[in-house]
């Protein structure tokens, strides 16, 4: 058994760190994208978007889909449909087939991020699972920002469809471990029923959102279509709940889990703003690196690697504490810094050294490797075991929904400094250094870390809010 549970670990760990790797290897690689199959500023953005949109929509369905029928199983199918995207990523020709096959991967990526956490909270006791999940957690952190870096390094050399290519041996390795060492556990024979209304409406309300959140800077705010997607959202959104409020016996988010739950409420919350807050800065300061300080996107990766470092090195080491004395303290207190991080961000500007930007960088990824496993844990160690696929599911859609936000929020700030066709081309990742100008970017800059410090203070409030998890005993088994 005690050899079973780190197989475990390692097979759930490299699904952990694919996911947000996936949707950031991307960024560095438009470029090189638009010029080979002629992509135009929309196709750039949709490339991106489809991934999100099919990740947060589908994560808590995915969820709930392998709490009904075998985590194993749906693991399996994510990681076969994940590759087979990657493959096809690789080969596309147009830009409507590389969108395409962006969807697919955001699919497979659903099923796996909605059962990464849940098959390591089954399998490691409660006294284990802060270190096991801090694990976890590092990976998605090192995933999301190796992506830059891996990617400059891979596009610099080897050309854009390698970025893709990379995925596929990775994958097929993975779905042979998965199917020859885990082991499925038979799900509850009484909790068998799928909703599928609530399936359906959380689905529309959720991609609504997340497109008129994201695009809404490109359409118009108040344009007709961002109205009509934000009034179906709100109808989507009001229907789920009324659906999920008794209508059906087998619901696919219990909605007591935020009216009685104070811990699982709290802490999605918290995680959901801390995501607001983050998501910006990696992208921003690609661009302050490239486009103000004139590095190149490799160079520019490995600047960044600085927060990467910090978030690796303590996911895993704050979660052994919060095994013993609950996440409380200490995610609070990572929000904190976090948040004196982004503050100290909104004092660059053109002339600011490299090592103030890398002090800056290495706040918030220490900030952030405290909260994140810690919180992660006391969202999984809140929900019953028949719901750990729910619980992951939501957890991860309050991240990336948080993502789509923070982005939706850096592209609203900016557009009140820059001229339009320079913000598609922020949004986009299409930025050039004659394109921006400097005064006007650094005023934009310092406005959006102001913004995302009160979010990150508003997070840090939200995270005493969740009362002290019971340590003593394993709450799910």
């Amino acid at each position: 058994m005690a050899e079973y549970k780190w197989i475990v670990l390692l097979i759930t760990t490299i699904g952990a760190f694919m996911s947000p790797f996936d949707g950031s290897v991307v960024t560095i690689a438009i470029p090189a994208i638009a010029s080979s199959i002629r992509l135009g500023l929309e196709a750039a953005v949709w490339i991106q978007l489809a991934y999100l949109l099919m990740l947060t929509v589908l994560l808590i369905n995915a969820g709930r889909l392998a709490d009904l029928h075998g985590r194993k199983r749906f693991y399996t199918v994510g990681f076969i449909i994940f590759t087979v995207g990657s493959v096809l990523c690789a080969l596309s020709m147009t830009d409507l087939q590389l969108v395409l096959f962006r969807a697919l991967q955001g699919l497979g990526a659903a099923f796996i991020s909605a059962n990464s956490p849940a098959i390591v909270t089954d399998t490691f006791p409660r006294e284990e699972r802060g270190k096991a999940l801090g694990i976890n957690t590092m990976a998605v952190y090192t995933g999301l920002m190796v992506g830059p870096v891996l990617g400059g390094v891979l596009v610099q050399n080897y050309g854009w469809r390698s970025i893709f290519f990379v995925n596929v041996p990775i994958g097929i390795v993975v779905v042979a471990l998965t199917t020859l060492k885990l082991k499925e556990k038979r799900p509850d024979e009484r909790e068998i029923g799928f909703d599928l209304p609530g399936a359906v409406t959380l689905s529309l309300g959720l991609a609504s959102t997340l497109v008129v959140l994201t695009l809404g800077g490109v359409f118009g705010w108040v344009s007709a279509p961002s109205i009509l997607l934000a009034g179906l959202s709100v109808v989507m959104l009001l229907l789920f709940v009324r659906i999920e409020r008794g209508l059906v016996r087998f619901p696919t988010l219990d909605l007591s889990l935020f009216t009685r739950n104070r811990l699982f409420a709290a802490a999605n919350a918290t995680a959901f703003l801390s995501y607001v807050a983050v998501n910006g800065v990696t992208l921003m300061m690609t661009i302050y690196l490239e486009s103000i300080k004139g590095l190149d996107p490799q160079n520019a990766g490995l600047v960044l690697i600085a927060q990467a470092t910090p978030m690796a090195l303590l996911s895993p080491l704050s979660g052994w504490p919060s095994d013993r004395f609950g996440s409380r303290v200490i995610s609070t207190l990572g929000m904190g810094i976090v948040s004196v991080g982004l503050f100290l961000f909104s004092g660059l500007n053109a002339a600011s050294s490299g090592l103030d930007t890398v002090l800056r960088l290495v706040v918030v990824g220490a900030g952030f490797g405290l909260f994140s496993s810690p919180n992660t844990s006391a969202v999984m160690g809140s929900v019953k075991q028949e719901k750990l696929g729910v619980g992951a599911g939501t957890l991860g859609t309050m991240r990336f929904m948080g993502q789509s936000i923070g982005l939706a929020l850096l592209s609203a700030v900016m557009a009140a400094t820059l001229p339009t066709q320079a913000l598609l081309a922020v949004f986009a990742g299409l930025t050039s250094q004659g394109g921006l100008g400097v005064t006007e970017f650094v005023v934009g800059m310092r406005d959006f870390f102001l913004i995302a410090t009160g979010i990150g203070a508003i997070g840090t409030l939200a995270s005493t809010t969740r009362g002290q998890e019971n340590t003593s005993i394993n709450p799910i088994k």
